[in-house]
């Protein structure tokens, strides 16, 4: 998306503008998971086993119900805090500055160009690894079945603080979290710690999550240093 505002204003407008999306998002999901599990009811009450074409149905609508769950769990992250993080940059091939704010997980209105992008999707990395200035990140080209790399020159990293739906504080910074943020999330009980610690990962923390899961790795590190974290997120 283009480059908004960088003021607070902005910032809580874009965050409830976000919010709604989500939450409409969720609602949609809830009503089509519904509709799926009437239909599963119906069908079990005249379901028959020697019915082949009973079975394949049943197959089907079950599949999509499976799907839906997953969706839902989704949407569910997505309105409870819908992002942490937010990267403004240039590029080749770009006309004008953009931005992306990241996320637990991606949010999009009717499947169009996506007003968060999942923390895991790889420019999203850039806001973990790199510094201002000029910096890489790897593509998948699936069609080629080949990586190659994109060039972005990043001018802003800003990491924000949101609760209930409000936004409490945000600060722009070379690196993901300062002392005072982590202080705040390790201060949190420890399951809320593991659910939010995507928003703090920090660069070599990043690296190991994001490495091939047939690559066997050894993580050391003392008490506390986040190992169990890290290979969860892995």
């Amino acid at each position: 998306m283009k480059v908004l505002g960088i003021d607070r204003e902005t910032e809580e407008q874009q965050l409830e503008k976000i919010l709604t999306v989500a939450q409409n998002n969720l609602e949609r999901t809830e009503k089509h998971q519904a509709g799926l599990s009437e239909q599963m009811k119906e069908m079990l009450g005249s379901y028959d086993s020697k019915d082949k074409e009973m079975q394949a149905l049943w197959r089907n609508t079950e599949s999509l119900f499976q799907a839906s769950n997953r969706e839902l769990l989704r949407c569910i992250k997505a309105r409870k805090k819908p992002y942490f993080g937010r990267i403004d940059f240039t590029g080749a091939g770009l006309s004008e500055p953009e931005s992306y704010y990241v996320g637990r997980v991606g949010i999009s209105e009717s499947g169009v160009e996506p007003l968060v992008i999942d923390w895991r999707s790889p420019i999203a990395s850039v806001y973990y690894e790199n510094s201002l200035g000029t910096c890489t990140y790897e593509v998948k080209d699936t069609k080629e079945d080949e990586t190659r790399v994109q060039e972005i020159d990043l001018f802003r990293k800003r990491t924000y603080e949101i609760e209930e739906d409000k936004l409490i504080d945000f600060f722009d910074s070379d690196i993901v979290a300062n002392d005072e943020l982590l202080t705040k999330y390790l201060a949190k009980s420890k399951k809320a710690v593991l659910g939010e610690i995507i928003g703090t990962i920090q660069k070599e923390q990043n690296a190991i999550i994001r490495m091939s899961p047939k690559t066997n790795l050894i993580v050391q590190g003392v008490a506390g240093s986040g190992k169990t974290t890290v290979a969860m997120h892995r």
